[in-house]
């Protein structure tokens, strides 16, 4: 833990959770958060809130590109404001990509310029097998499960290698998650204290 929370700013590591509707994802970032982690707060769903209030056009069954476009503004404030050795955000630029993508609609060049190489990591929540809908997640299980699958192939594309995390309770989701950006750490340390020494 020591290690993840003793590293100066300039060397802050940001990973995403990402994965469909109703996996886990924010309980696990909540969870993570509990912890002392610095985390990013999903966007859509904040937009979707404050976008129910004002009576407006700009939710995801209304008009997909502009609230997207809405998401893209909020997500990158967030991240660009989160401080810490290592941020957990709930879910990444290329989320916003793959949704476009789903419903076929055409995407922003400049969410693909802020897409490619942002995160340290990012970590597929995967589905627990039971699926919950709400005032902001209108989707259907079965439309769940196809957002899922093009979350990961979009992440994939963009040239991320997924961390899959599977079904369990949340505390070990988080070990699990921790374990794994421990060693992917350690490991970049002595990849680069090597170099060091062939220099």
């Amino acid at each position: 833990m020591d290690l993840l929370t003793e590293r100066s700013k300039s060397d802050r590591r940001c990973f995403a959770l990402t994965g469909g509707p109703g996996v886990g994802k924010t309980a696990l970032l909540d969870h993570l958060g509990s912890m002392g982690f610095a985390t990013v707060r999903e966007a859509a769903r904040d937009v979707i809130q404050e976008q129910l209030q004002l009576d407006s056009n700009i939710l995801p069954w209304r008009d997909q590109r502009a609230f997207q476009r809405h998401v893209l503004e909020l997500q990158l404030e967030r991240e660009d404001a989160a401080d810490g050795p290592v941020v957990f955000t709930d879910r990444g630029i290329p989320d916003g990509i793959a949704y476009l993508r789903a419903y076929h609609l055409s995407v922003f060049l400049i969410m693909l310029e802020h897409a490619r190489d942002r995160y340290d990591g990012v970590f597929l929540i995967e589905p627990h097998g039971e699926y919950v809908d709400d005032a902001e997640r209108r989707e259907d299980a079965e439309e769940a499960l196809m957002l899922h699958a093009v979350l990961k192939e979009t992440y994939q594309n963009l040239g991320y290698e997924l961390i899959s995390v599977p079904p369990m309770p949340v505390a070990r989701r988080s070990k699990f998650v921790i374990e794994r950006i421990e060693n992917m750490i350690t490991t970049t340390e002595m990849i680069e204290s090597k170099q060091l020494k062939v220099r």
